[in-house]
């Protein structure tokens, strides 16, 4: 989901540089809500790898691929970019209905895997140390003939379903929320529900409602245990899209989260954001990948060294560093 939510802020800064430039996007199912978001992207095309994988010999997967494939090079492009540099979206980029010369993507020391460069023509060199936004920014303007420069670009979300919207509240409108972002998928990046519930005891006692989230069992449960302890101003939202999750963060005063795509996702919305870092000692999970210093609008938190957690404190100064309070 990151490498999705960075690439919209370089389709949004591409689509201002070049306006008359429009975009299809071929997207893994589970994420088609993301792309929908840019006003400059015409059509999603939806593709399962994920699951097609697991299922390569079943007659629905080989009808579904087919349908892709026939999709896919119904239209001839200008240009194909290629924005991840992994041997599944080479198989994509070599499909599309493109000369070859006019294919971009990551150079060698720059593709995650380095023969996805079989598909390409034309390669872009951007070091894994540059932060993901910067890295997809470079290969956009070099594609398209601009030069990236300045804050990343956000865009706008949509105004959220009815269904979210009534669960975030009636007084939504009224009274400021915050948003938690409390689930990840790793285990080293989650923060304590026992200090989630202590800053939204603290948020709530400046007048604030607390939104939390929740896509599976396990979110579901702590989304629960961390409201009760925050009380009624906490509530919890029933499981739900993208894009009205994207409408009701570009609502709230402040999205507060651990390391996870929706968090990054906050800000490309633009909306004050900040990241606990919780596992900012290990080096695959090093704070430099989120914490670029030209998004003023998001604040850092990160662990004072490897014995030390985030604390309560840590994060409502930071809060308060994003203009919150």
């Amino acid at each position: 989901m990151g490498d999705l939510v960075h690439m919209l802020s370089a389709v949004q800064e591409a689509a201002a540089a070049a306006p008359s430039v429009r975009f299809d996007w071929v997207c893994e199912e589970a994420f088609v809500d993301l792309p929908r978001l840019s006003p400059a992207v015409d059509r999603v095309i939806v593709v399962a790898t994920r699951r097609w994988r697991h299922s390569l010999g079943s007659v629905q997967t080989r009808a579904e691929i087919r349908r892709f494939v026939a999709e896919l090079r119904a239209t001839r492009y200008d240009l194909v970019i290629d924005a991840q540099g992994l041997l599944k979206t080479a198989w994509i980029t070599a499909l599309a209905r493109c000369n070859r010369s006019s294919r971009w993507g990551f150079d060698w020391s720059s593709s995650r895997e380095p023969l996805s460069i079989l598909a390409t023509g034309r390669r872009v060199h951007a070091p894994f140390q540059w932060h993901a936004i910067e890295r997809l920014r470079t290969l956009m303007g070099q594609a398209l003939g601009y030069f990236p420069s300045g804050p990343i670009a956000t865009l706008d979300a949509p105004t959220p379903d009815a269904s979210v919207a009534h669960a975030a509240g009636t007084q939504a409108s009224i009274v400021p929320t915050v948003m938690f972002l409390h689930g990840t998928s790793r285990e080293q990046k989650s923060w304590p529900a026992s200090d989630w519930a202590v800053l939204g005891k603290a948020l709530t006692a400046q007048g604030f409602h607390v939104l939390l989230p929740q896509g599976s069992a396990s979110e579901a449960h702590n989304a629960m245990q961390i409201a009760k302890a925050i009380g009624p101003s906490a509530r919890v939202l029933p499981e739900s899209s993208i894009g009205a999750l994207a409408a009701l963060m570009r609502q709230s005063a402040v999205v507060i989260g651990v390391d996870s795509g929706l968090m990054h996702l906050a800000v490309v919305l633009g909306v004050p954001t900040v990241a606990i870092m919780a596992a900012s000692h290990l080096e695959r999970f090093s704070a430099a990948r989120f914490a670029p210093t030209w998004a003023g609008h998001a604040q850092v938190v990160t662990r004072p060294d490897s014995e030390t957690p985030i604390s309560v404190n840590q994060v409502f100064g930071a809060c308060k560093a994003v203009g919150v309070l």
